[in-house]
């Protein structure tokens, strides 16, 4: 392990990208023509973008966002626009929820639109990812479950020993029980119509890394039920637009991460960072549901990258994060914001780049 870390090198030249307006994490983000979109998360409403080429770089604020504040929503560029996936936020009522509705971000015009197209199940916790001209899908909480734990909760106020009930019901599950999303979904811009595009001849993770190239396309880790996560690598390939699902080396063992970083560098295939519960696995395994009850949750520095068929620890951050925006850019994976132990926010950004399987890291 010490020869891996030592194939990593930190670069010491300026600073990546300017620091975000404000500490940025379980926002979203997508990059079109080298200019990087941010928004929602704890940024509340609030967007920006960044023109990466510009000689003074500096982060600019769009127009707010009319859906109210989102975390886990997920956002891609079609044809010059920002299309936004879901979330979970707050309803007219208060309530915390599920979103499974669309929002369109025209850059021209700094302009949003609330389409009229919902998705046939709820966006929160999914990757979404672009092939062919239309947005993908898949992955994410059961919406059904997820709104009633909070509905539950809001009944239950202030009164702790109601709370603790409720959590112990939520959490003493087994990780079919939460039916996440083993759907994959198509949406189609032009006609702002869902499709059927398959599923997963295994099961649905929430929190995954997602990152494509071509035909292909990974989901990396994630969550199994919430508190539990998994090692699990899959592989969608379109190829021959054919669909297929490989499922791949496992990374991460064994308890695996949520809110992990993915992308591709010099054609290699990078994972880095994400949160978790050391011993769930285990606890899992031994047939206690609620299997992170009482752990403290860890953050990775750990960089893995693909190789010969195998995943090799190749890296560390300069901390463990998890839970911020990856992006492709110069040929390399470009993390912005997240957060570190604790759950605090942070502002700065990584980019992770692969030659000849050495790894550099630039803060």
């Amino acid at each position: 392990m010490a020869l891996a870390i030592m194939m990593a090198s930190f670069a010491a030249n300026a600073s990546v990208l300017p620091e975000t307006p404000v500490p940025f994490k379980s926002g979203t983000g997508a990059i079109d023509n080298d200019t990087v979109y941010i928004g929602l998360g704890s940024a509340g409403t609030a967007w920006y973008k960044l023109d990466t080429q510009a000689k003074d770089k500096k982060w600019t604020a769009l127009a707010a966002f009319p859906g109210g504040p989102r975390e886990q929503a997920t956002s891609a560029f079609i044809d010059g626009n920002l299309y936004v996936f879901g979330g979970i936020g707050k309803n007219s009522e208060g309530l915390t929820q599920v979103f499974n509705d669309v929002h369109k971000y025209n850059p021209k015009t700094n302009s949003w639109v609330k389409l009229m197209s919902h998705a046939p199940m709820g966006m929160a916790g999914h990757v979404t990812f672009v092939h062919n001209g239309k947005a993908y899908v898949t992955g994410g909480v059961n919406q059904n479950i997820f709104n009633g734990y909070f509905e539950d909760l809001n009944e239950a106020g202030k009164d702790s020993t109601a709370i603790d009930k409720i959590n112990a019901h939520y959490f003493d599950k087994k990780a079919e029980d939460y039916f996440f999303n083993k759907f994959l979904l198509s949406f189609d811009p032009s006609t702002q119509q869902w499709s059927y595009a398959g599923e997963s001849p295994w099961y649905g993770t929430a929190g995954a890394a997602v990152v494509n190239k071509g035909d292909k396309t990974w989901l990396i880790n994630g969550e199994a039920k919430p508190g539990l996560r998994t090692d699990a690598v899959f592989e969608l390939d379109f190829t021959g637009n054919n669909l297929k699902w490989n499922k791949l080396d496992p990374v991460s063992s064994p308890d695996g991460v949520a809110g992990g970083f993915a992308g591709i560098s010099n054609d290699s295939l990078i994972f880095a960072g994400g949160a978790g519960f050391k011993g769930s696995r285990e606890n899992y395994q031994n047939g206690k549901n609620y299997a992170h009850e009482g752990l403290k949750k860890s953050y990775s520095t750990d960089i893995h990258l693909w190789h010969n068929g195998k995943w090799d620890k190749s890296g560390e951050l300069s901390q463990g994060r998890a839970y911020g925006v990856s992006l492709p850019w110069n040929n390399s994976l470009l993390i912005i914001g997240g957060e570190t132990a604790g759950g605090k926010a942070v502002t700065d950004s990584v980019l992770i780049s692969v030659k000849d399987n050495k790894v550099t890291v630039q803060n």
